[in-house]
């Protein structure tokens, strides 16, 4: 009885010799997906941040150039509404700086054009946003989107519908 004993634990403990470190093997496995589920979620989010991003400081920043208006010509005999173009990019990339402030170390805006549009009265600004990745993974490399947006001066307000 004391052989069939002794026997029996050694079939148990040879059975389960094998499986040593077979839970340390799995928890660094599972702590790379995790790993790079959580850099996925972070750095995905942020590559579709960065896209509305472009299109919004794009957007404030045409609207800027816009309203950056040629003073001699809107108190001229005609009262035309057109945009001082010496100085309307200026006023579009001081727009793109303080939009920037608010950016994390990985996010960067910058204009890449900024023009006159169909007429002197339209500003069409090129936006570049770009974002580096913040968990350093595999197939994660920097992202760049690019956003154009335009705006055109107006005279007037709702009601009066440009009739100034």
């Amino acid at each position: 009885m004391l052989s069939r004993d002794i026997r029996s634990r050694a079939r148990r403990h040879h059975r389960h010799a094998g499986d040593q470190g077979s839970v340390a093997v799995f928890t660094a496995v599972f702590a790379l997906a995790v790993l790079f589920l959580v850099a996925l979620l972070v750095d995905g989010g942020s590559a579709l941040n960065a896209r509305e991003r472009a299109a919004d400081i794009a957007e404030q920043a045409a609207r800027a150039a816009a309203t950056d208006l040629n003073l001699a010509s809107l108190r001229g005999a005609t009262g035309a509404v057109t945009i001082d173009w010496a100085t309307a990019c200026g006023v579009a990339q001081r727009a793109i700086d303080a939009y920037s402030k608010g950016f994390n170390a990985h996010t960067t805006a910058q204009m890449t054009d900024c023009q006159q549009g169909k007429d002197a009265r339209t500003a069409v600004v090129t936006v570049r946003v770009t974002t580096t990745p913040l968990i350093p993974a595999p197939g994660f490399g920097t992202v760049i989107m690019t956003a154009t947006q335009q705006a055109t001066a107006a005279c007037g307000n709702a009601d009066q519908q440009e009739a100034c």
